[in-house]
């Protein structure tokens, strides 16, 4: 009796003491944060570069993998995917920065999410935005067309900008953390931002006459507003990640991958561009092949010919290809570059690309600006990337490949545009391709396809998940149910 007593009063005794805690309180579990710095998950979300060669640069065409287990590169797009795992994020560094007083981070939230809406839709086409995220509340949400989507990352763009303006004014001093690219600079965010809108509206140039996007006098705003859209001055200040020789910081071509030296080859789509054009970037990004070099022992005279090197042909088959990189004849990444554990800086986004994008805009009549001066500004800055000399620049844009007018000048510009996306940038060679057909990729059936694809179909879960809106989508943008890879989205339509 007495031991039932004494637990009837310990009972009380706890009942009053929880009587004055909160459930909340009682709920949480000391090792397991509620909170996290906005500056943890602002690198999490924060896009990072594709290093040199991996197979996204192989789509490309810049260089196969070509070993006894290797298959030809394959053009049937599957299905892509949603970048809503990343866009939650972000909304949750928003939360977190309004706790901790750090508006920086909500202001970057936009160009963040102008990136992934923007990253989705030009793989799929129309994606969800308006109502998407919002979980139970909705969680079959209605598709936004391409052009609202790209409408709306613009505008959050432009705000991106004009606040972090605003706020490096007041706070001129403050240094970002949890930031990899430019360790904790915010001037130099601000360039990033308008750098890489001006990528945005350039990839609009088919739209250039759509009513309501404004694509020629948004950036004609960013270049004759300097002081308020600051923009890249030189390669000092690319969005970038530079390889050091330490754990989680190597580079991926480097000697603890030993299969990569002797398997993946160039290829000849990028090869020959570089050949046509005596591009002194090929001596740096190439070796001649084996036979070239075993047939000459002035190795000197052999690197400086254009005729001593060889890429693989994308269509060709697997068993062809690697014929040739037995015997000898075809090219393999410069030794002297990669093979190493620091590489070349894996590029984001760059002055070089900026540059060229201006000059196309210029070329095609958006702006006033002198189009050979912002192509030679990027070709010259890709080129320093290499390590190309001075004298060689020079001999390059006057006698090799000068900017020109016309249609052939356009075309240069492209082709300027797809050497400095060369193993860099992520999928801009690719989305260069599908833009402007330049350079002129191979295809075979090797290759599955008969052209390059437009798109990636969505999700599958869609079908099920969501299965009113998704078809709603597509019979908006292509007249049927059918979700295919050769569809032509908004974006690329003529």
């Amino acid at each position: 009796m007495k031991k039932i007593r004494n637990s009837i009063v310990l009972l009380f005794g706890f009942l009053s003491i929880s009587s004055c805690m909160k459930y909340d309180d009682l709920r949480e579990n000391p090792n397991d944060p509620v909170s996290v710095p906005p500056s943890l998950l602002f690198t999490s979300v924060v896009p990072k570069p594709i290093s040199a060669f991996t197979d996204s640069y192989s789509f490309a065409q810049y260089h196969i993998r070509n070993n006894s287990d290797g298959t030809p590169v394959d053009y049937r797009f599957g299905n892509g995917g949603f970048n809503y795992g990343y866009l939650r994020d972000i909304n949750k560094m928003v939360e977190e920065s309004e706790k901790s007083g750090a508006p920086v981070y909500a202001i970057l939230a936009k160009f963040l999410k102008a990136y992934y809406y923007i990253d989705m839709s030009r793989e799929l086409g129309d994606v969800p935005l308006v109502e998407a995220m919002k979980g139970a509340d909705n969680p079959q949400p209605k598709y936004d067309t391409q052009k609202s989507v790209y409408e709306q990352s613009l505008n959050w763009l432009n705000e991106a900008n004009l606040e972090l303006g605003q706020f490096i004014g007041t706070n001129p001093t403050y240094t970002l953390d949890g930031d990899f690219y430019y360790n904790g600079n915010l001037r130099l965010w601000q360039k990033a931002i308008n750098s890489y809108t001006l990528r945005v509206l350039v990839s609009l140039s088919k739209r250039a006459n759509d009513g309501g996007i404004n694509v020629a006098e948004r950036f004609a705003n960013i270049i004759n507003n300097p002081n308020t859209y600051p923009l890249m001055a030189s390669s000092d200040d690319n969005m970038q990640i530079i390889h050091q020789d330490k754990d989680g910081f190597r580079g991926p071509y480097n000697p603890d991958n030993a299969a990569y030296r002797v398997d993946i080859v160039l290829g000849k789509t990028y090869i020959d561009l570089l050949k046509n054009n005596k591009d002194p970037r090929l001596f740096k990004v190439a070796d001649p092949t084996p036979n070239a070099l075993a047939a000459n022992p002035d190795e000197a005279a052999v690197r400086a010919d254009f005729n001593a090197y060889e890429g693989a042909d994308i269509a060709a088959s697997t068993a062809s290809n690697s014929i040739k990189r037995v015997n000898g004849d075809l090219s393999y990444p410069n030794e002297e570059r990669f093979w190493n554990y620091v590489g070349q800086p894996a590029v984001f986004l760059g002055y070089s690309e900026q540059e060229l994008n201006i000059a196309e805009a210029a070329h095609r009549g958006w702006i006033s600006n002198n189009p050979k001066v912002h192509y030679d500004n990027g070709v010259s800055a890709s080129m320093e990337y290499y390590g190309v000399t001075a004298e060689a620049i020079t001999n390059y844009l006057t006698l090799e490949a000068p900017y020109v007018a016309g249609a052939q000048g356009l075309q240069r510009i492209h082709e300027q545009m797809y050497l400095v996306f060369a193993e860099n940038s992520r999928w801009e060679g690719f989305f260069l391709n599908r833009r402007t057909g330049v350079p002129q990729f191979a295809f075979s059936s090797e290759n599955n396809v008969e052209k390059l694809p437009l798109r990636w179909a969505y999700p599958s879960a869609e079908d099920s998940d969501n299965r009113e809106n998704y078809r709603a989508a597509l019979r908006s943008q292509f007249g049927n149910e059918i979700d295919d890879r050769d569809q032509v989205m908004w974006l690329i339509q003529d």
